[in-house]
């Protein structure tokens, strides 16, 4: 198909300041043969209205299909409402409070029919709300075709940088890549992270374009995050670990894979960060987060064995499982120490 339908997919939960530039970008785009997905997450507030104000005035309005949630689910069931839902062959996802350029989706479509593509990654701007000032991002500094299995997943692991954005908004998927592979969105903090984790893996053609597309938007107050609030619920960092254990069961099904090795230490990078977060902040935390809970993030998700094999960051590896069976009170010391030498805390 050289004209294929595209489902863009849009969770909405109390974003009234910021939908309506988002969904005017999304139908002044210049390719037209488009389903627009809103998923209603049951906000407060009045966003919603201006959804069906727009839907009413504006002359593609046809082409927004409000979908409901009984209950409020989540960014993460949102999307999975949105591939559940969607009728395009190719879906691409943007958060309701950014919005995207007008060429946006013709030039992604456009590599998605020559090359037959699972995945099609542009290059995105941060903007910040209300004053226009851009921030530093990733901008793919050359055009790429990466085809071939496990091509995608070894750019990905060619070292512990981050070669691809962590998120799942920029990106035109193959619906039939989605559903093949069952990839879906957890209900939890963190959901982008543990979906690249689960999708880089299986992808057999990519494209990047240093094409900027999409504008991510920094909302008043949230560049300086945790460092605002005098109190933090603890259920956030324990939803964060959650999400983090899932991603290291599933790392069991990659080790027979070429870049098992990195993927590996990627996991074990990302968990790091998030114990750096949690000795930062423990103090202010609403409830005590145990010396266990942390040492539990640190596990490792691959065997002793399987480590003394690994070509690639052996000895990163080793320092790291050494540290996730030490007795709590030590994994927890040892990893403050090293944050501390990092940087990261």
């Amino acid at each position: 198909m050289n004209n294929p339908l595209i489902t863009i997919g849009i969770p909405v939960y109390n974003v009234e300041s910021y939908i309506e530039k988002c969904l005017l970008s999304v139908l002044n785009q210049t390719y037209q043969n488009l389903e627009i997905l809103v998923v209603d997450d049951l906000g407060t507030d009045k966003s919603m209205a201006i959804v069906a104000d727009i839907q009413q005035s504006h002359s593609n309005g046809q082409l927004i299909k409000i979908v409901k949630h009984s209950q409020n689910k989540g960014l993460g069931e949102a999307r999975n409402t949105v591939i559940e839902n969607a009728q395009g062959e190719f879906i691409y996802f943007i958060d309701s409070d950014d919005y995207i350029e007008p060429q946006t989706i013709q030039l992604m479509v456009d590599q998605a029919v020559l090359h037959h593509t699972d995945v099609v990654i542009a290059s995105m701007r941060k903007v910040i709300w209300g004053t226009n000032d851009e921030l530093p991002t990733l901008q793919y500094s050359s055009y790429q075709i990466i085809e071939g299995k496990d091509a995608f997943a070894n750019f990905v692991c060619s070292d512990l940088r981050w070669h691809i954005a962590i998120t799942a908004c920029n990106i035109l998927f193959s619906r039939e890549f989605l559903n093949t592979n069952n990839l879906r969105f957890a209900a939890r903090k963190d959901e982008d992270s543990l979906f690249l984790s689960d999708y880089y893996s299986e992808v057999s053609c990519a494209v990047l374009l240093p094409d900027i597309t999409y504008n991510y938007v920094i909302r008043p107050g949230s560049i300086m995050g945790n460092q605002v609030r005098e109190h933090i619920p603890v259920a956030e960092i324990r939803e964060r670990f959650k999400t983090d254990a899932k991603m290291t069961e599933r790392c069991a099904r990659l080790k027979d894979r070429s870049f098992y090795d990195v993927h590996c230490a990627r996991v074990m990078k990302h968990k790091f960060r998030a114990v750096c977060v949690a000795l930062r902040h423990r103090k202010r935390f609403t409830e005590p987060l145990s010396n266990r809970e942390i040492r539990q993030e640190l596990k490792h998700p691959a065997t002793l064995a399987e480590i003394l094999k690994f070509k690639r960051y052996r000895t990163f590896h080793i320092i790291f499982y050494l540290i996730s069976v030490l007795p709590s009170f030590l994994s927890v010391g040892t990893a403050y120490v090293i944050g501390k030498m990092m940087k990261w805390i």
